[in-house]
């Protein structure tokens, strides 16, 4: 070969090194660009500002759209989120000012005009991504027009100038806005025909923010100094309450427990007469009624107790973010697929050791099918259970279950209340939760307290010789979510929210998550009481 020869050659592949060199570096996938590159825009959805999930494809309103529109592959945690981004006649290719540039020329229609006012009388807003990040801006706005002796005169118009300013570091986009301007504006006040000249502006400027901060400024406002100061009273409050109530079991019910037993040992009848739990431990360890439904109960509250703390964990390693759109959605199908099998298995073991048979009922319950059977083990209880059951008497209204179900459900409650506070405005409004760390710690207090609760109410349901428990400590544990959604009530009254569809979503998606609390938290409350006896009985037995 000669030189001239491997000269080209050494051209020719430091030219292909340098095109792909250019294609690594500058690309949507790593979001590094050149100058003139194009970024992609995708426009997403429009919907009333008042109403969060209400929502609608952007080109349900008659704007400028490509022909034909080009939906964008979505995953199932944005079909799922109600995501759906298409493509648009916007383009804001990397560093490239436009001023006044026609993005179309549109004739609207009478009916056009209509759904336009609809629009900005409800404070419609538009969503769009401009290389994965999200931004929004108003349809139109309104005015006073003059004033009457008998009404306000109101006046429509629509935006059909938007400008957008894009903030960039080097080679990548940092920030971005799109604003409506006031000036330059189309009266729809009257279902008239219109002939509407749409245009855009892109101004970029630079920055020095850096990239990997680019997303911190969605969660400002909710990291302002006063939203912290919340977040920290609640966590005080919590914990101030749960040390309140370890104190309390532990100087009245631990005390008089230990005197029970000291009592119990002694033998003497008059004495013995004075502990009442102790005769009824041939009944504690009764089976309860609907025993299918009971396992079922147990095996779906430990399921749902499973995926909180996995989803707790992929969120303290960053997995889950705000804005990654739809990663939470697909995270939850994801882990709700696989811990099924964790409600299969602890239904039917747990229904094993009651009985060989009848445990399939109990799985289906639960809502999957698993051959429980495998697992089986036997129920191991402390003392022997009577034939016949002894009979409970009477009791005043105080101890009754829906007594001790509200003494069960308020206080854990009102350790996490204002916690509950922020965690609604995250799902239902604007702002997002940015401590998911105190979130997780508040989830922690909150098992703790409906243990602690659960365990106290127990005993003294069995000092007055009631023996039906089990199905009691579930009521009293699970209660705190009954609480849970009378304040999501609280919350939809003092909003801003209204219409029947925001109304089905609000409360719809409240019921799941108030049951999803019930039956976690009366797994927590049954298991903890369940020890709890297990402990006492088996300490009478050796006595």
């Amino acid at each position: 070969m000669s030189k001239m020869e491997a000269l080209k050659l050494s051209l020719i592949i430091i030219s292909l090194l340098l095109t792909n060199l250019r294609s690594i570096a500058s690309s949507p996938h790593n979001h590094r660009y050149n100058v003139g590159d194009h970024v992609p825009l995708f426009v997403n959805k429009v919907g009333p500002l008042n109403n969060p999930s209400e929502t609608y494809q952007y080109y349900e309103l008659p704007f400028c759209g490509p022909d034909p529109v080009v939906k964008k592959k979505e995953s199932l945690g944005e079909v799922l989120s109600g995501d759906r981004l298409t493509t648009a006649l916007y383009k804001l290719n990397f560093r490239e000012n436009k001023v006044a540039e026609t993005l179309c020329h549109k004739k609207l229609e009478g009916d056009d005009v209509a759904k336009f006012r609809d629009a900005v009388i409800n404070d419609f807003y538009f969503q769009m991504y401009y290389d994965d990040l999200p931004f929004w801006g108003f349809v139109g706005k309104i005015e006073e027009d003059s004033w009457t002796l008998e009404k306000k005169s109101l006046k429509y118009f629509l935006f059909k100038h938007v400008q957008f300013d894009v903030l960039y570091n080097g080679n990548q986009i940092i920030e971005v806005h799109a604003i409506g301007d006031p000036n330059q504006v189309v009266d729809i006040t009257e279902d008239v025909g219109v002939d509407v000249q749409f245009t855009y502006s892109v101004v970029w400027n630079t920055t020095s923010a850096a990239f990997d901060t680019r997303m911190d400024r969605y969660s400002r406002a909710s990291s302002l100094p006063i939203h912290l100061k919340i977040h920290w009273f609640s966590f005080i409050n919590s914990v101030i309450t749960i040390m309140l109530l370890i104190g309390l079991l532990t100087l009245l019910f631990m005390r008089r427990l230990r005197n029970d037993l000291r009592t119990f040992s002694t033998g003497d009848e008059e004495d013995d007469k004075e502990v009442g739990w102790k005769y009824i431990h041939g009944d504690v360890f009764r089976y309860p009624r609907n025993k299918s439904l009971f396992c079922a109960v147990m095996g779906v509250g430990t399921q749902l107790l499973t995926l909180v703390c996995s989803l707790f964990v992929l969120v303290c390693l960053g997995i889950l973010y705000p804005y990654n759109r739809g990663t939470l959605c697909t995270a939850l199908v994801i882990l709700y697929s696989l811990t099924s099998v964790v409600a299969g298995y602890t239904t039917a073991s747990f229904h094993c050791q009651f009985a060989e048979t009848g445990w399939e009922r109990s799985v289906l319950l639960a809502g999957i099918m698993y051959a429980g059977y495998l697992f089986r083990s036997e129920f191991q209880s402390p003392c022997a259970t009577k034939r016949y059951p002894r009979e409970i008497p009477p009791l005043p209204w105080y101890r009754d279950t829906p007594c001790q179900m509200f003494l069960g459900g308020f206080l854990p409650f009102s350790a996490i209340v204002l916690e509950l506070q922020h965690l609604y405005a995250s799902l239902w409004g604007y702002r997002i939760f940015t401590l998911p760390s105190i979130l997780f710690i508040m989830f922690i207090i909150l098992i703790l307290i409906t243990a602690i609760l659960s365990v106290g109410l127990t005993y003294i349901q069995l000092s007055v010789e009631d023996h039906q428990w089990w199905w009691r400590s579930v009521f009293c544990g699970g209660s705190t979510a009954i609480f849970m959604f009378a304040y999501c009530i609280y919350f939809y009254t003092r909003s801003s929210m209204s219409g029947l569809l925001q109304f089905s979503f609000v409360f719809g998606y409240n019921a799941c998550m108030c049951y999803a609390f019930f039956l976690m938290l009366g797994t927590v409350g049954f298991r903890s009481s369940l020890m709890f006896v297990r402990y006492i009985y088996r300490a009478v037995k050796s006595e």
